[in-house]
């Protein structure tokens, strides 16, 4: 009894337990070894291979390559690695694509012997037709593609380069991927030719007490020369620090990718605080996917403040918008919005300058549009940089006929450096009591005015 128990004690203890993981490591490595040594055979090298590429070429002939690259793809199927070659599609395609095209070449023993047995039943020219559809069937699943997009293509090459190939220009075209279109990189640098206005103008600027506050600047009815732009420095302090943007592009495809969807990055608009990736997603892919994979697409490419915007879609655009986070903003200089052409060809003389967009374009707005402005932020959020700009906006393109300014400077840090702009209609107050008789002159001359546009039967000054 002793021995025995001994014997049953000695089979267990040599008894090998494998974990699921060892055992698709094992089956991974045997095809990646198949697939190498089918590709090596044909070197005709070594009496092993030399019979199993004679073994080969005797049943496949020249289609034994593709089972090279079937193995290959069995083999990155049971791995853990997401890439391009293990997803199902790839599988399924390409044994389509290789049991079609066996019998449709009549490729070794095999390909005939299927040849003739589907010939037989279908005759030769409808075997022809039903291998042939099965081939391009299987080269639609492997590249997960549709009918219309490749006839698309080949529509395109045609009308690019015609029957004789006159877009070749002696050379091979490159084929692949359109190339990566990058906006928002630089503005209009155009010198604004300043323009000479006259206009004399009078104002009556009276407290409740009866006593004028300030008068009009002497000599403002002679000709204003408006400033030139050249007063304004054109050296940016701080360039923006985007990282790589092609990598970035790939890595935003890659990770889609793995998670099952198809999309291209088409397009990128450089801004001065975020980079833009637009992208174009295949048809039927909805939009709560791409969104849903916020954090996933953060982290694959190293936000530098842990976050991404996705913007599904972008309004006015069938594309998809992904903002990264610049690893250093850009620093927008007054002169590069003067010199703007949205701000050249805008009329108003209350337009005022608010910066870049996303997409590096310049945003200007019109004051006369919105007469109530609130600038909220937290500290260093750059509220007083938006009020100087809107100011400085307005005394390069505007008169002292045209635009007069009531400055309120409680703090007496802000504003101050106005104090001597022809511009004002009282020294910048500061004084807290003083802004009461501000307002009320303010509200008094709105009421004038009121009056003024209902007897010319208009509702403002332009109209």
């Amino acid at each position: 009894m002793a021995k025995k128990h001994k014997r049953m004690k000695n089979k267990r203890a040599f008894r090998v337990r494998l974990k699921p993981a060892t055992i698709f490591s094992i089956v991974q490595i045997t095809f990646f070894a198949l697939s190498g040594l089918i590709l090596i055979s044909f070197l005709r090298q070594g009496l092993i291979l030399v019979r199993l590429n004679d073994l080969l070429m005797y049943y496949f002939s020249w289609t034994s390559v593709f089972l090279s690259f079937i193995f290959l793809t069995f083999g990155f199927l049971v791995s853990k690695f997401k890439t391009p070659l293990g997803q199902p599609n790839v599988i399924i395609g390409i044994l389509v694509f290789f049991i079609s095209l066996l019998p449709l070449s009549r490729a070794g023993v095999l390909g005939r012997i299927s040849w003739e047995g589907i010939a037989a039943l279908l005759t030769g020219f409808g075997a022809f037709i039903v291998l042939l559809g099965t081939s391009i069937v299987g080269l639609i699943i492997l590249f997960n593609t549709s009918i219309d997009q490749v006839l698309g293509v080949f529509s395109g090459l045609f009308k690019q380069y015609g029957i004789r190939g006159g877009g070749m220009k002696g050379k091979f075209a490159v084929m692949g991927k359109k190339p990566l279109k990058v906006f928002g990189e630089t503005l209009s640098s155009t010198p604004v030719t300043p323009k000479v206005a006259a206009g004399p103008a009078k104002f009556a600027f009276d407290e409740p007490s009866s006593q004028k506050l300030v008068s009009n600047v002497p000599g403002e009815n002679k000709i204003w020369n408006y400033p030139p732009l050249d007063i304004l420095t054109d050296e940016v302090s701080g360039k923006a620090d985007r990282g790589d943007i092609k990598g970035n592009a790939a890595n935003i495809e890659q990770t889609l990718e793995s998670f099952g969807i198809k999309a291209r990055v088409v397009e990128v608009n450089l801004g001065p605080a975020v980079t833009q990736y637009a992208i174009e997603v295949a048809l039927g892919t909805k939009l709560s996917k791409i969104t849903a994979l916020e954090r996933d697409l953060a982290l694959a490419l190293a936000a530098p403040t842990g976050t991404i915007r996705i913007e599904a879609p972008i309004p006015g655009r069938s594309l998809v918008g992904i903002e990264l986070p610049n690893r250093a903003p850009e620093f927008v200089s007054l002169r590069k919005m003067m010199e703007a052409e949205v701000m050249k060809k805008h009329h108003s003389k209350l337009a005022v300058s608010l910066g870049l967009d996303v997409s590096g374009k310049a945003l200007v707005a019109d004051l006369a549009r919105m007469p109530h402005v609130l600038v909220a932020g937290q500290t260093g959020s750059g509220k007083s940089v938006a009020i100087n700009s809107f100011l400085c906006t307005m005394l390069l393109r505007a008169s002292p006929s045209e635009v007069k300014f009531i400055l309120v400077d409680p703090k007496r840090v802000e504003l101050t450096n106005y104090g001597g702009i022809p511009h004002l209609l009282s020294p910048v107050i500061v004084d807290a009591g003083k802004v009461i008789s501000a307002l009320r002159w303010i509200m008094g001359e709105m009421d004038r005015r009121y009056k003024l546009f209902a007897q010319a039967g208009v509702r403002n000054i332009p109209r």
